[in-house]
């Protein structure tokens, strides 16, 4: 049975219909139970569906707990609407702090446009105190053509915000400058972006392919999130 369709058979149930009819607000609570497996993301893929102007939290104890419900609700909802905010150093000691940085960032990013209705989160990420919205706020970029901005002055912004700065860029976190270019890949982008100045002035924006180094498309928007806020993401 496709996926969809689960949603639809859910949604038709009394049961389904009393519960999105009584969803508490404030800090009420309703117990729900006789979920088994995955039926538990199959309800909240439906919630989502049925109240798009609410964001569900959903907040499990262990990030392998929150792994799997962002692994069945993707494969339920298709529509991008699903985010994981690990803790800090969730993925262990072996992983690059980076790696959770990069989940956080974009997470928090994709909040700030109304883009997530369904966040995964862990009991002790939930608890943390962080200044992390605040110092996004603050060091993300949009980059347009038309631009004004010294070529020095955003090198220095992006050193300063975690980018490491490499002769050729192969790898995320990564910016490099030859001549009047600059090529950046930070958190979220799809593929890296090629800046190209005229004095102060960004005369084109274009990705490009990591392996070739070929410019693939032109950009309308280059946004540079943050690489490491470690500075303003700590404990008050």
């Amino acid at each position: 049975m496709a996926l969809p369709t689960l949603i639809e058979r859910l949604s038709a149930l009394p049961s389904f219909t009393r519960l999105l009819a009584t969803l508490p607000s404030g800090r009420r609570t309703q117990q729900v139970s006789g979920l088994p497996g995955s039926s538990d993301a199959l309800l909240v893929a439906a919630l989502a569906r049925h109240a798009p102007n609410r964001m569900i939290a959903v907040v499990v104890d262990h990030l392998p707990d929150a792994e799997r419900w962002l692994a069945d609700l993707q494969s339920i909802l298709d529509d991008g609407a699903v985010a994981l905010y690990p803790p800090r150093e969730g993925f262990g000691e072996v992983e690059p702090h980076a790696e959770v940085a990069g989940e956080r960032v974009e997470t928090l990013e994709r909040m700030t446009r109304g883009e997530v209705r369904v966040l995964l989160t862990t009991a002790r990420a939930a608890l943390e105190r962080t200044r992390l919205p605040r110092a996004l706020s603050k060091a993300r970029l949009e980059l347009r053509r038309g631009d004004s901005w010294r070529l020095e002055d955003l090198l220095i912004h992006l050193t300063s915000v975690g980018f490491e700065r490499v002769p050729m860029v192969e790898d995320v976190a990564q910016c490099s400058v030859r001549g009047g270019i600059v090529d950046v890949y930070g958190f979220g982008m799809s593929e890296p972006v090629r800046i190209e100045f005229f004095g102060d002035e960004i005369v084109e924006l274009r990705h490009f392919d990591l392996t070739t180094q070929r410019t693939t498309r032109l950009a309308e928007l280059a946004l540079v999130l943050p690489v490491d806020v470690a500075a303003h993401d700590r404990d008050e």
